[in-house]
């Protein structure tokens, strides 16, 4: 079972990077890295925040789980971006289809893995929640480019918003993490958090 969860991740990650390099989205990146290192901090600001109540993570399966997630923020959400970004189009009309058409294969895709127990989902986080943060995602990259204020603004009011919606605790005190760090993170980045 294993074997065929990591198989599975190894085919996602794949996947994007053959996207990018039948789309040779490579010749765009200089023009959009500012946009890709805005969508990778917000991600490594998920994992810090939240560190103690993420409501989605990848199901390690036998991998480190540091290194999925530094695959996640380093690789696949950025060549996902750029796949996007690239192939943004002019006209109004044109542009929100391609921003549903991104949204939906991104859903479906996610929906997919999360039936395949590679992703898991808690807190009440469901599939609903990663179709509106994918639509944030590919929005937010395109306007940091032209409206960097705008766009810090609507990700501060979106953040406070997430943070009462699924409770995230800011301040939840562990006597023992320093102590204890690699199983204190052990426990809440696995299946025992949601038995106890």
């Amino acid at each position: 079972m294993k074997n065929k969860q990591i198989k599975g991740q190894a085919a996602i990650v794949l996947l994007i990077v053959l996207l990018n390099l039948f789309n040779k989205t490579w010749r765009h990146f200089p023009k959009y890295y500012k946009n890709i290192g805005y969508v990778s901090m917000v991600n490594i600001f998920y994992y810090y925040l939240c560190r103690r109540h993420l409501v989605w993570e990848f199901t390690p399966n036998g991998m480190n789980w540091r290194l999925l997630r530094i695959i996640h923020v380093f690789f696949i959400t950025p060549l996902l971006v750029l796949a996007f970004l690239s192939g943004y189009p002019s006209t109004f009309r044109k542009q929100f289809w391609h921003v549903i058409k991104w949204v939906a294969a991104s859903s479906i895709t996610e929906y997919i893995i999360h039936k395949q127990k590679l992703l898991q989902y808690k807190h009440g986080w469901t599939i609903f929640w990663s179709a509106l943060l994918y639509l944030k995602m590919f929005l937010y990259s395109k306007l940091i480019g032209k409206k960097p204020v705008t766009t810090f603004f609507l990700s501060i009011c979106s953040l406070i918003f997430l943070i009462k919606k699924f409770k995230v605790p800011l301040n939840k005190k562990h006597r023992f993490s320093k102590t204890c760090e690699l199983l204190t993170d052990c426990f809440y980045h696995s299946s025992l958090e949601d038995i106890f």
